[in-house]
């Protein structure tokens, strides 16, 4: 993973990490419409794991931001189901395939970052090493 990318919180970048394989797998599966939806399950099932251990980090560091960083998570949420839920042809799956890629990548950079400068901020007054 480009450390532009990494948080310092070790469990959350782990999970990126594995979130950003199986959005690499997900570029290279286009010619392969079984193996795309495959990835796609996957990817969801990822990502409700994740966003749901990030926002209970968020809730017991009373991070202030918690309500716009959770509706980016459900937004994300939406997409993701949005595409499992269509019948989507291989020019839609062509179309389709850096999306997942770029709308985590941005929501690593936009949200993300902003959380763990905060812990980051305030790790000694929240008692983080």
């Amino acid at each position: 993973m480009d450390s532009k990318y990494i948080l310092g919180i070790d469990e959350l970048d782990s999970q990126h990490e594995g979130i950003e394989i199986i959005c690499i797998a997900l570029q290279g599966a286009v010619e392969d419409k079984d193996r795309w939806r495959d990835l796609l399950e996957n990817l969801s099932d990822r990502l409700k794991f994740h966003f749901y251990a990030e926002e209970s980090i968020m809730k017991i560091f009373a991070y202030p931001e918690f309500q716009e960083h959770k509706k980016s998570h459900q937004e994300i949420t939406e997409l993701i189901e949005s595409y499992k839920n269509t019948s989507l042809t291989d020019a839609d799956i062509r179309k389709l395939k850096d999306q997942p890629m770029q709308v985590f990548s941005e929501q690593i950079l936009a949200q993300d970052m902003r959380f763990a400068s905060f812990i980051k901020r305030n790790k000694d007054r929240l008692g983080i090493q």
